[in-house]
């Protein structure tokens, strides 16, 4: 989400947004992935705000005396009324933004894969990676079959592309094995078998789609 644009989420379902405005942001949506996904995360919030309770209005002060310009006097009431309802109507938005940005990320998250007690956790190539694996080398007659557990962890940070299990043998010959594309939310269970024996890998790693190693690990 670009800065032009951070704000204009919630002011655009809740109709805030100048005609001019609201095509400029509908335009944008074409092409921002990650303004189309705020959009639809705070899609409810119209109607959650239906839902919320009328705040009291303090009343109105009571006829001044002529000499006093009540005209004025009433239109600075007004101007006060309104600037009240304006600030409870902003926090009780930013209060439900608040709950439904928490809970989405919270839904979002992948649950824990199950336990596997011969899975090896692999171990990412640059602090701060995303993406997280296990795997399970299992020794065949014909070679090694390969059963990878892996999830994107930081959802607010997930972007769409393709990864690909590959092995090394000890001299260096790499074979690929799988491609998969992550979801986020989500375990994506690969599999992947070779003719190398398990003494014959010296890694196995996950790459991007652009080669780079994320994942490795050494049997």
């Amino acid at each position: 989400m670009t800065d032009d644009y951070s704000t204009y989420d919630a002011a655009y379902l809740l109709g805030a947004l100048s005609p001019e405005e609201r095509r400029d942001f509908e335009t944008h949506l074409r092409g921002c992935a990650d303004c189309s996904a705020s959009v639809t995360r705070l899609s409810g919030l119209p109607g959650l705000l239906a839902k919320a309770p009328q705040p009291d209005l303090v009343d109105a002060p009571g006829p001044v005396p002529e000499s006093l310009l009540p005209a004025l006097l009433a239109e600075v009431a007004r101007r006060r009324a309104r600037r009240r309802r304006v600030v409870l109507v902003a926090a009780a938005a930013a209060a439900v933004v608040i709950a439904i940005a928490a809970g989405a990320f919270i839904g979002l998250r992948p649950p824990p894969p199950a336990a596997d007690p011969s899975a090896i956790e692999m171990t990412a190539v640059a602090a701060g990676s995303p993406v997280q694996a296990e795997a399970v080398l299992d020794a065949k007659a014909w070679g090694t079959h390969i059963r990878l557990h892996c999830w994107y962890d930081d959802t607010s940070s997930y972007r769409p592309g393709t990864y690909r299990l590959v092995v090394t043998d000890n001299d260096g010959t790499v074979q690929q094995l799988a491609t998969w594309a992550v979801v986020p939310g989500e375990t994506t269970t690969v599999d992947g078998s070779t003719s190398l024996d398990l003494d014959e890998i010296a890694t196995v790693e996950v790459r991007n789609r652009t080669d780079k190693a994320v994942l490795t690990l050494s049997p």
